[in-house]
């Protein structure tokens, strides 16, 4: 497997600098933390998957083919969530941000 685009929360990342509606920016940070809770999740899941591939190589070359594809797709999934969960801190920050401002009188 292959890695994806770099940033592959840029859209919604553009789509809550691009807006100024504070109910928006809920609707966003809601998406956002939906995100995260499901990232944490694939995460949490694919370190298992890896672990149990690496704890139970078989003796056979089919098995241990199979198995490294396992591990090897797991890497890559780690990989991209791990970018992604780096991603969403950074898109949290921002929409914080930017929901405080909003929220406060000028």
């Amino acid at each position: 497997m292959t890695d994806e685009q770099p940033n592959r929360l840029e859209p919604l990342r553009q789509l809550a600098e691009a807006s100024d509606d504070a109910r928006l920016l809920d609707q966003v940070m809601a998406t956002v933390e939906v995100l995260e809770k499901d990232t944490a999740l694939v995460l949490d899941q694919t370190h298992i998957a890896r672990d149990m591939a690496s704890r139970t190589k078989a003796g056979d070359w089919v098995g241990n083919t199979e198995l490294a594809e396992i591990m090897a797709d797991a890497d890559h999934f780690l990989r991209v969530y791990k970018q992604q969960r780096k991603e969403i801190g950074r898109l949290k920050a921002t929409l914080q941000d930017k929901q405080t401002r909003l929220k406060t009188p000028e």
